[in-house]
């Protein structure tokens, strides 16, 4: 028998699934889901009216449906559900199935919260898991620091869809050049771009939410803000000159632990040079000076400097973009972080 895997991601993911089988979208956002098939594992993911409705109530509660399916699975993956895990593995003890959290934000989650009862439970549930998959080294290390045993914490890369972004052959309807910025995460620092950019020859192109830009006030007349569907961004990306992403400082604890990362990865599959801001989750995946420009986070006069280094010089660029676009052919497609997803998921049922 196949073992059976059920997802329990952090948002909806019903629509990306169906753009995703109609091939108007990666498969990024599904975390391996839908290759699992090719490991002889069955995979499905856990949403309908129920988990919906209790999402609008509050996001914590948006997984306890799957209470009442737990003995139909092997192993849960869940992005989310800490009330969840609390409940199933300190409250009702129960050791199958087996439990694995993909950490996008425990970092970040257990740094604000220390004291008190909602930290007793976070910590009960973190602990409480059979493993705990990380796409950073320096959220496992994190996850060693404060006890989690060895045997349960996992770190894999994470992986893109690179044939998907191979293939693509939309194209940008902006004819002049521009540079591109992208990204939804609270943890993005826009303000800082827009500030570097203030004045520079080129268009500034960005492509995020509403809330990022609710405390930015006026825009300066090269930067312009797009409100735009994932799916809508790439062939922005594609056409750009180069990309910029800069966060907030790690200490802030804003966002989740890895903010940029994808935005990261699909600027390096289309072979782009990228500037980015000091963040610990880039080891194993980006490296200064060679992948693109690294700046130190809420540095105006650096990101501006580092803008200008490339805009002068597009020729590094390319070679930029070259290098880390074989980077992700080799080390970090979606094929690659999917396989290495599975044999963990055979490892932590079989324990």
């Amino acid at each position: 028998m196949n073992l059976r895997v059920l997802y329990l991601f952090a948002g909806s993911r019903q629509k990306f699934y169906e753009e995703y089988k109609a091939g108007k979208a990666s498969d990024i956002h599904l975390v391996g889901l839908n290759r699992m098939a090719s490991f002889g594992i069955e995979a499905t993911f856990l949403e309908n009216r129920a988990t919906e409705f209790l999402r609008k109530i509050s996001f914590n509660l948006t997984q306890l449906p799957v209470l009442f399916r737990l003995k139909s699975y092997d192993v849960i993956f869940s992005g989310s559900g800490l009330l969840t895990l609390f409940i199933v593995k300190y409250i009702l003890r129960l050791k199958k199935p087996k439990w694995v959290i993909y950490n996008t934000y425990l970092s970040n989650l257990l740094k604000r919260n220390k004291k008190g009862f909602k930290a007793w439970v976070i910590r009960k549930a973190v602990f409480g898991a059979d493993a705990i998959i990380s796409p950073s080294l320096a959220q496992q290390a994190y996850l060693a620091n404060i006890g989690l045993p060895r045997e349960k914490n996992y770190y894999i890369p994470y992986g893109i869809d690179y044939e998907f972004y191979d293939k693509d052959t939309r194209e940008s309807e902006i004819s002049e050049p521009y540079i591109f910025s992208s990204g939804r995460d609270v943890g993005r620092d826009y303000k800082t771009i827009i500030e570097a950019v203030r004045g520079l020859p080129v268009k500034l192109i960005v492509a995020a939410s509403p809330r990022n830009f609710k405390d930015i006030g006026e825009l300066p007349p090269n930067v312009e803000v797009l409100y735009l569907k994932r799916t809508e961004t790439q062939p922005l990306l594609k056409n750009a000159l180069f990309v910029v992403t800069a966060t907030i400082p790690e200490d802030k604890t804003a966002g989740s632990d890895c903010s940029g990362q994808y935005s990261l990865l699909e600027s390096m599959s289309y072979a782009k040079a990228v500037i980015t801001t000091e963040r610990a989750t880039l080891e194993g995946y980006f490296e200064g000076g060679k992948d693109g420009l690294v700046v130190p986070t809420e540095n105006v006069s650096e990101l501006r400097a580092a803008i200008k280094t490339l805009l002068d010089d597009p020729q590094r660029a390319k070679i930029m973009g070259e290098a880390v676009r074989n980077k992700v052919r080799s080390q970090f497609t979606m094929e690659i972080f999917s396989r290495k997803l599975a044999e963990v998921f055979r490892e932590v049922a079989n324990k």
